[in-house]
């Protein structure tokens, strides 16, 4: 029955149901066709003054040997590195903002970040002091461990007994500072080449990224999102808090264990490879939310475009504001995070 003292009616119901996924089901196919307007015109960007149309041609394999060489080794790469960066870092703050019922949870919050650049300054710095020369293989392998060791200390301290959400998040801006402390030493007593090798890395840099990285961080991605699809009733059920979830059947510690993980290799895997590129584990879960709602089903697809959507925006813009200087993409990402967080905070208050 409804306010106005009517009968509603099952086809009532059903009409209702449909409308209601059709919503969820036009705002996925929004952000894919927004992203594919993107992509494309994130490959015209830069000083070829190649246009539009060349660079399709040039993808269907009838441009100049120029072209082929600007497309295929120089933007295509970055564009395809940025969509599948962008989709695990969405992906690491969906779960981590799931399993911790925390809309202000981020890969960051846990102090991952952090200790994936610890990792990048070690190899860039302390190893060339010791005449190891850093090449980007080792930097990234170096970085990935120091986010492996981050999960390895929060999965430790939310396996202490009586230890909830809000003590994992304590303890992951424990570490975050921990290891934000260990860079500014690290890099205090680098010399001038050392320090601006290791902030540019920190910045965050789409071109970097090689076809073979992309590999790696495309099946990392993917696997892990396949894993969450497949436990998506599980985290809908944490969405509604610990107790909850515990009290319908779901294991909430080993929940907590396996988003941890997930959150750090995906994390660790993408800043290695291209640096730190912040509030993205922010930024494309929240908006995704206030849109289509927490249904897994939806925001976890949702999540990944709006994470791919993000970086390769924030990168065209990175590229085209000051051009022909190139801004760190991790700076646009962070402006856009800092001001959605801000907004969270007063409207939790």
């Amino acid at each position: 029955m409804d306010l106005r003292g009517g009968c509603i009616t099952e086809k009532d119901l059903r009409v209702k149901y449909a409308a209601y996924i059709n919503k969820k089901n036009v705002f996925l196919l929004f952000l894919l066709i927004m992203l594919c307007i993107t992509s494309i015109a994130s490959l015209n960007i830069g000083s070829s003054n190649m246009t539009v149309g060349q660079s399709i041609m040039t993808l269907l394999g009838k441009g100049s040997k120029q072209f082929n060489h600007i497309v295929f080794n120089i933007r295509l790469p970055r564009v395809i590195g940025g969509l599948f960066v962008g989709m695990s870092m969405a992906l690491s703050g969906m779960i981590i903002q799931s399993t911790l019922n925390n809309p202000l949870a981020s890969p960051s919050t846990l102090g991952i970040s952090n200790a994936s650049a610890f990792g990048a300054n070690i190899a860039l710095i302390v190893f060339s002091t010791m005449g190891i020369t850093s090449t980007p293989i080792v930097t990234s392998a170096v970085s990935f461990l120091a986010a492996m060791l981050c999960m390895i200390l929060v999965i430790g301290i939310s396996n202490i007994k009586g230890a909830g959400k809000t003590f994992v998040i304590l303890a992951g801006v424990a570490l975050n500072s921990l290891f934000a402390a260990a860079i500014t030493v690290i890099q205090y007593l680098a010399d001038e080449t050392q320090l601006a090798t290791a902030v540019s890395w920190t910045f965050g840099d789409l071109g970097r990224i090689t076809y073979p990285q992309i590999k790696i961080v495309s099946a990392t991605t993917l696997l892990s999102a396949l894993v969450v699809y497949m436990m998506r009733w599980s985290y809908n059920a944490m969405d509604m808090g610990e107790r909850t979830a515990h009290s319908i059947g779901v294991n909430t510690k080993n929940m907590r264990n396996i988003s941890i993980f997930l959150a750090a290799l995906n994390t660790g895997v993408s800043v290695a490879f291209v640096g730190m590129i912040g509030f993205v584990g922010l930024l494309a879960p929240q908006i995704t939310k206030r849109v289509i709602g927490e249904d897994k089903r939806y925001m976890l697809p949702g999540t990944l475009l709006m994470g791919a959507l993000v970086v390769i925006l924030s990168d065209s813009m990175a590229r085209s504001l000051w051009a022909p200087i190139v801004l760190p993409v991790g700076a646009i990402t962070s402006f856009l995070g800092a001001l959605l967080f801000l907004y969270i905070l007063f409207k939790k208050r």
